[in-house]
């Protein structure tokens, strides 16, 4: 029998990909022929797609189409792109998505002014809305906020990646008063947001990531309701908070904001025009 080309299998592998109604089979079995055969772009494969595809790398990439008619591409990689940083992911921790990036962009631009300003990071998970903001502020510093144990080792292998010794982590449970003192300038936090009867409802690679980090409680407000509670005592007068809310529980968001006596607040859309962070700041 003839050794099948590089294309063939990389054809075969979209094919499956395509019949089990994913959203993108060309572009995540480009991604994973450049795990298995190192061919990572369309140019590639053009150029190298005739050559005889290798036994083992056949296998390798039979294997990882397999895993992907079940499993997050994300959490296949290991890596995902957030802000130009492939940060470390997998089982138990968040995917970055870029929706996220306004949070960031909205944090950063009203900490500007300060010459070092210190941030929390609630909720961290992989760490990519404190590091992105770090990126942003070089002379800032962070503090990362998770509780969950399994999202800790990647939360932490970011940190030290990327965080140019100026992000920190702490083991925490938002939920709770915090355990230690200090004086901050910004919180920013993208906690559980989602109304604990739609979580089933997602889609099914959604349900994949965990779901501590999915479950807002009976309205997805509850981590709101406690961080601004427990943890918005830690700012200093005039000091920023700034969340990430869903699409249909921003104006929930913001009322809390206004019951716990933030002021001026405020909303930036997304890049789909989804109200995403909501932020105000401490009486000062």
């Amino acid at each position: 029998m003839a050794r099948l080309s590089v294309r063939e299998v990389y054809q075969n592998g979209k094919s499956v990909l395509s019949e089990a109604g994913l959203d993108s089979p060309a572009f995540d079995a480009l991604l994973l022929l450049e795990r298995a055969f190192g061919i990572g772009s369309r140019a590639a494969l053009a150029i190298h797609g005739g050559e005889p595809a290798g036994d083992a790398q056949t296998a390798l990439f039979r294997e990882l189409i397999a895993r992907r008619t079940r499993e997050p591409l994300q959490y296949i990689l290991g890596r995902w792109e957030f802000d130009g940083m492939p940060l470390h992911v997998g089982r138990g921790v968040l995917v970055p998505r870029e929706d996220t990036l306004t949070l960031v962009e909205c944090a950063a631009l009203r900490m500007a002014g300060l010459p070092a300003p210190r941030a929390l990071d609630l909720c961290a998970g992989s760490g990519a809305v404190g590091l992105a903001f770090a990126r942003r502020l070089p002379h800032a510093r962070v503090l990362c906020v998770e509780k969950s144990p399994d999202a800790l080792p990647y939360l932490r292998r970011n940190l030290h990646e990327f965080g140019q010794g100026r992000v920190d982590c702490a083991q925490a449970d938002v939920l709770l008063p915090p355990p230690f003192d200090g004086e901050f300038d910004c919180l920013l936090a993208n906690p559980p947001y989602i109304p604990r009867a739609d979580i089933d409802s997602l889609a099914w690679e959604v349900r994949c990531e965990p779901r501590m980090a999915l479950d807002g409680g009976p309205d997805g407000l509850d981590f709101y309701r406690a961080i601004c509670a427990l943890w918005v005592p830690l700012l200093r007068p005039g000091g920023l908070v700034a969340f990430e809310a869903g699409f249909d529980t921003g104006g929930g968001v913001a009322a809390i904001m206004r019951e716990c006596g933030l002021q001026h607040i405020g909303v930036q859309k997304d890049f789909g025009g989804i109200d995403r962070c909501i932020f105000g700041t401490v009486v000062a």
